[in-house]
């Protein structure tokens, strides 16, 4: 430090730039490897490096897949590819606004849809105020792992993120409404918070059309009924380095539509997640452990039955669907070969549970997805998967996969 005082200015105007310029780099690595962070630190994190009172930024990702199924008719196809800018904008010390468009083609259909768009306003440190279109904060999955440049595989776990054409099994998408989220210490020990009100979810069934009966979608522009759902997760963090955190979600609400016979009808959902990322030094590699268990209760209700020829009868089941999946993965990243330092060996098991007596249930399905994912940057990779999906019928698909991913 003593040396580069006594330098020029001009030698100073040459040496901050580059500091600067490393500084950001470092955040970007921080950020492409990290699965503890929320989207919204992230995304403030990114910001931080830019100079001013009023700063904006644009980033985001972007993706392209290929799959293999030779049980199908056309075996192999470049299937889809996705680009998903982020905008971000520091209004002040205090207020910060971000936003996600997600742009792709699917199934050979043109989709764009607006992610998140969100304004959060830093009360103290321990407390800050958000409201939009958020990210539910519901287990760990969806606010931490789903950006393709960050989730490892090359597919999501079965029914734990959002798919267009599939119903939830908890909050697994982006709800409209306010926040109150933050963190202190407890020692050793940390602590997290997020406390949330929505539209909430809307049940399927109380509207002609809206199939299949019983099931929810909590991604809810509009609200169907005059109740307004509740949540939250808290996560501990029970060791000084972080290295294990436990998270604990909830969820409830009025569901069925107003004016109809399902407006008193509620849903209850809870979640567990664990996150356990360690270095160990005798096998020169990194081992991620992730997880998340979803339930999902609604109450009591008779459907239409779609086996009676009248349709007038009804049915009625207990509604209740479970989901989980375990992740495991080992990162040889102190490695001295340049080519195993970058590869990642991932492991994933999951299990959908659906209401036997439901038409769209059936009982379980599983699948398990062996992959391999390697960077060829700090923030690019390609990944492959094996995925082999067993349905309650005893029928098995087995899937090939690759994406490229990409953040910026």
């Amino acid at each position: 430090m003593k040396i580069l005082k006594l330098k020029t200015v001009k030698l100073k105007s040459r040496i901050l730039p580059l500091v600067l310029l490393l500084f950001i780099g470092l955040i970007n690595i921080t950020i492409a490897q990290d699965t503890s962070s929320t989207q919204t630190q992230r995304n403030e994190l990114k910001i931080l490096s830019l100079q001013g009172n009023t700063k904006s930024l644009l980033t985001g990702s972007a993706s392209f897949d290929f799959s293999y199924d030779d049980k199908a008719a056309v075996k192999g196809n470049f299937n889809s590819v996705g680009f998903s800018p982020i905008f971000l904008w520091k209004l002040s010390d205090r207020l910060f606004f971000e936003s996600e468009v997600e742009i792709a083609i699917d199934g050979g259909e043109t989709g764009v849809d607006l992610e998140y768009a969100k304004f959060s306003y830093r009360i103290n440190k321990y407390m800050r105020l958000g409201a939009g279109r958020m990210l539910t904060p519901f287990g760990t999955y969806l606010e931490r792992l789903h950006p393709t440049f960050i989730e490892r595989f090359p597919n999501a776990p079965l029914m734990i993120h959002h798919e267009d054409g599939m119903h939830s099994i908890g909050p697994n998408g982006a709800e409209m409404g306010v926040d109150l989220r933050g963190g202190f210490q407890l020692g050793a020990a940390k602590m997290n918070y997020a406390i949330y009100v929505s539209n909430g979810p809307k049940l399927n069934g109380d509207e002609v059309g809206s199939n299949p009966e019983g099931t929810l979608e909590y991604e809810n522009f509009y609200d169907n009924n005059n109740n307004k759902a509740i949540g939250g997760r808290i996560g501990f963090l029970p060791f000084s380095n972080s290295s294990l955190e436990i998270g604990f979600s909830g969820n409830r609400g009025k569901v069925g539509s107003v004016n109809s016979i399902y407006e008193k009808t509620a849903a209850t959902a809870f979640a567990v997640d664990v996150s356990y990322v360690k270095s160990i030094s005798e096998l020169k590699s990194i081992i991620n452990i992730k997880g998340q268990y979803n339930s999902v209760k609604v109450d009591d209700a008779s459907y239409a039955d779609a086996s009676d020829s009248t349709g007038v009868g009804t049915y009625t089941f207990n509604n209740q669907s479970n989901v989980y999946y375990l992740q495991f993965g080992i990162h040889p990243a102190f490695v001295e070969n340049n080519f195993f330092k970058n590869l990642e060996i991932l492991g994933r098991y999951n299990s959908v549970t659906l209401p036997k007596e439901a038409f769209w249930g059936g009982g379980t399905s599983t699948r398990y997805d062996i992959g391999l994912c390697y960077w060829l940057s700090w923030k690019s990779g390609i990944r492959f998967a094996y995925e082999n999906q067993k349905s309650p019928d005893g029928s098995t698909s087995d899937i090939f996969l690759v994406r490229f991913a990409t953040g910026f």
